[in-house]
């Protein structure tokens, strides 16, 4: 089972990888959204990609790598624009590659 460790403070916290909404890209860190708010890892976007199950998550934008399980819906926002909307509420962008990808991944 995979799973991510960030340091908060003087704590070490595990976070369960299926536990994980997103990541988001944040200079040279990156955020790692969870229901219970957000936390920085001094990790590269490359280095999740390349270390996550891709069944489960897939980039969809440069800055961001999505949780597929955590979807409620794609929407075309704009022209070949698209965003997703989390089952959390959160809308995310998502790139001409990204939604390619994503269509792949989930089979549509």
């Amino acid at each position: 089972q995979y799973r991510v460790v960030v340091k908060t403070g003087s704590s070490i916290r595990i976070i369960p990888i299926q536990e994980v909404l997103y990541f988001e890209a944040y200079d040279d860190y990156v955020k790692i959204h969870t229901k219970d708010g957000y936390f920085l890892k001094k990790k590269t976007m490359a280095h999740f990609e390349q270390s996550l199950d891709p069944k489960l998550f897939v980039r969809v934008h440069r800055s961001t790598i999505v949780n597929v399980t955590q979807i409620s819906r794609v929407e075309l926002f704009g022209k070949e624009t698209y965003q997703l909307l989390l089952k959390n509420g959160v809308k995310l962008r998502v790139s001409l590659s990204g939604y390619r990808l994503l269509k792949e991944r989930l089979g549509i």
